[in-house]
């Protein structure tokens, strides 16, 4: 008997299912939950020991480990609702009462917009202009190195990028032209 290749998937998917719901079915129920864990007394204190006068050519002795020393739990508040008041200690600083209606935060005044005049477009097309040329010797670079190693997808890919960017200057210089011209004729800002 042979089983088709379209039947295997969805027969394994049954076996899984059948054995994880058996398994499910035959599972060991929980033992009893635990017992909740017994209150931990308050521990007084521990006094220390002060220690013995040591005479002069005798060894040091050392203390024997042994347990670490208990410490007194911190209580809970018995009553909900109630807050545990701390005693302040030197150093600590009160904070101030919230505000329920605190005063408003003055802003400084918002300055108003220089105008978009053709001096101002001209020095930011200038700006462009500068970052732009940078960015395609920088990509040149990348280019030559590119090729260099033999890396013929990245050398085209930074050819078409240089491309765009020379055309892109080439517009930006006609605009550099045209902005100039209209700056001349523009009077002097105040």
């Amino acid at each position: 008997m042979k089983v088709s290749n379209r039947l295997v998937l969805p027969l394994a998917g049954a076996v899984v299912l059948a054995v994880a719901v058996l398994g499910v079915m035959f599972w060991p129920a929980p033992s009893a939950p635990p017992a909740p864990p017994a209150p931990v007394p308050t521990l007084a204190p521990v006094a220390t020991a002060t220690p013995e006068p040591r005479r002069p050519g005798a060894p040091a002795r050392q203390p024997v480990p042994g347990p670490p020393a208990p410490v007194a739990a911190a209580s809970t508040p018995e009553q909900p609702g109630r807050a545990t008041v701390v005693p302040i200690g030197p150093g600590d600083v009160v904070p101030e009462p919230e505000v329920s209606n605190p005063s408003p935060q003055v802003n400084d005044p918002i300055l108003p917009e220089k105008p978009q005049t053709a001096r101002w477009k001209l020095g930011k097309t200038e700006r462009i202009t500068t970052l732009l040329t940078r960015d395609v010797e920088r990509l040149e670079q990348d280019r030559d190195a590119a090729k260099a190693h033999g890396d013929e997808a990245e050398r085209q890919r930074l050819d078409t990028l240089i491309h765009r960017h020379q055309e892109r200057l080439k517009s930006l210089h006609e605009e550099l032209q045209k902005l100039s011209d209209q700056a001349k004729s523009e009077p002097p800002e105040q």
